[in-house]
């Protein structure tokens, strides 16, 4: 079959014409996430990412943490005084560059490290491969790659419209692009979407 006979990115790579549905940048690579191997497409914040590799940040994985800096100010100070008790012993676990503490202040500066422009979900039908996508509905835009002949189109269509998912099928010699996918509308920022971002960032190269 096209997709377990060519590694998931050279595919995934294979629908898509420069520029076309995702940023000249925009870089793909393999994750796992929420179960499943996907093909991301991403571009790295650039400033924070150096940032991180100057002061060897790791990602940030703990929800505590994760919450604590949703709460704080990028660059400005904050009496730690301020802050709950809770929230003090979460600050003592963050990893060294997460924040700056400076006499009784507390400074936040780690931000996003990297941006999501597109999960692309491999399946051999794409019912299931679909059903995989929906989990990424709150983070990222989403399409799926069936490997192989399309059963039931029309209904594998009429969905992929509905739930905004794009829908591509990988065949030995070509991919075609059967809907394109709705685009990626952020409504707010969550602890569960920074984490989704630094759970990718720990895997790219």
């Amino acid at each position: 079959m096209a997709i377990t006979a060519r590694e998931p990115v050279d595919v995934v790579a294979g629908a898509l014409a420069p520029g076309d549905l995702l940023p000249r940048e925009s870089k793909l690579a393999v994750a796992e996430v929420f179960g499943a191997q996907v093909v991301v497409a991403y571009r790295f914040e650039a400033r924070e990412r150096e940032r991180r590799a100057a002061v060897g940040m790791p990602p940030l994985t703990r929800l505590d943490a994760l919450n604590l800096l949703m709460a704080l100010p990028v660059g400005e100070s904050v009496p730690a005084r301020s802050l709950s008790e809770r929230e003090r012993r979460a600050v003592k676990c963050l990893p060294g560059g997460a924040v700056v503490r400076r006499g009784g202040l507390i400074i936040r500066q780690a931000i996003h490290p990297v941006h999501i422009d597109m999960v692309f979900v491999p399946g051999r039908s794409w019912e299931s491969a679909m059903e995989r996508a929906e989990r990424f509905t709150p983070f990222a835009a989403r399409s799926v790659v069936v490997d192989g002949a399309l059963r039931r189109r029309d209904d594998a269509v009429m969905r992929a419209d509905f739930f905004g998912i794009g829908l591509f099928v990988a065949r030995e010699d070509a991919v075609e692009a059967v809907v394109s996918p709705r685009p990626f509308v952020r409504r707010r920022h969550t602890v569960a979407g920074w984490k989704f971002l630094e759970d990718i960032y720990r895997q790219l190269p």
